[in-house]
């Protein structure tokens, strides 16, 4: 059979020109659909480059393909804003957010994993049903509860002897952010203990076994043996952890809010700047604070993310 036939029973029917069109419907979809994807976030870009006096009299578009009139003073203005703290002070207070708020659930996580998955014990399955469940509960539903437990403790009063038995104590931390970075802790804690148990229960149990045999204890075994192993879904799970919580700000606005305006974090900030510069600023504040979550993603992250994700996944 010739190249021609060949191409001709390939397209079931259809010409040589339709079978080329069908062929490439894919690729043609994928850009299309990765245009319309950057589209916005070009043009907010080109915008935060743009003088002032240019975003009010014309669109974006007009100054794409003329650099010459690109400028970095909004960037310049969006890092001198001060509304209380510099937007470089609330880009150290987003860091001390995201960093405890990604470091210590990846720990805990992995432990708690590593015990459902390598440590018998009754209910187990139990256990695990209830971290599943505790997925399914939105976190947004249980702020204004946590606030309170933050700011003035959980009591209950016992009903027949009446006596007050404090649960949950005052540790005055509304308004800190420690307020926040807990709550962050709390709500992706089932989710990354989910996702690593899947993970772990992988790999081959009989490394863990040889090692056991050997002498080993399970704390050696979880450092020299299950986190190597599982070094690609920590890194994933570490990238997504610290994005959720880097790009947060709901739960920061929340727990923060007006009583505390200098630990606000970036985004919160981001809000609050444009009281005192103009558009473009805003938008080039959006794109400092946007770099980082793209250097996690895109640099640190990018050998392991892909292989993180599908962990377990023949």
């Amino acid at each position: 059979m010739d190249e021609g036939s060949a191409s001709v029973t390939k397209s079931d029917g259809l010409g040589p020109v339709a079978a080329r069109v069908v062929d490439g419907s894919p690729t043609l979809l994928l850009v299309v659909v990765t245009g319309l994807w950057v589209l916005p976030s070009m043009g907010a870009f080109v915008a935060s480059l743009r003088p002032w006096g240019h975003s009010q009299t014309s669109g974006w578009w007009t100054d794409l393909l003329n650099p010459a009139t690109w400028t970095l003073d909004a960037y310049r203005a969006a890092l001198h804003a001060s509304a209380n703290n510099s937007f470089v002070e609330a880009m150290f207070n987003s860091f001390a957010i995201a960093i405890p708020a990604t470091v210590i659930p990846l720990f805990l996580a992995s432990w708690a994993a590593y015990a459902l998955v390598w440590i018998p014990f009754r209910g187990r399955g139990v256990v695990f049903a209830g971290i599943v469940a505790l997925i399914a509960v939105p976190i947004f539903s249980v702020l204004i509860p946590l606030l309170q437990a933050y700011s003035s403790g959980v009591h209950l009063t016992v009903p027949v002897v009446q006596k007050t038995v404090t649960l949950f104590p005052d540790l005055n931390l509304a308004g800190t952010l420690p307020a926040v970075w807990l709550t962050h802790i709390g709500s992706t804690l089932p989710f990354s203990i989910f996702l690593l148990v899947f993970a772990m229960a992988r790999l081959p149990r009989s490394l863990v076994d040889n090692a056991r045999v050997d002498g080993a204890s399970d704390v050696q075994v979880y450092w020299r043996v299950v986190v190597p192993l599982l070094t690609p879904a920590l890194a994933a799970l570490a990238a997504l952890l610290f994005v959720w919580s880097w790009t947060d700000f709901v739960i920061a606005l929340t727990m923060i809010g007006g009583t505390n305006p200098s630990a606000l974090p970036a985004t919160v900030k981001l809000g609050s700047i444009g009281a005192f510069v103009d558009g473009p600023a805003v938008l080039a504040g959006l794109f400092i604070h946007s770099i980082v979550s793209i250097v996690v993603l895109l640099g640190l992250f990018r050998r392991y993310f892909v292989r993180g994700l599908l962990t377990g996944v023949e």
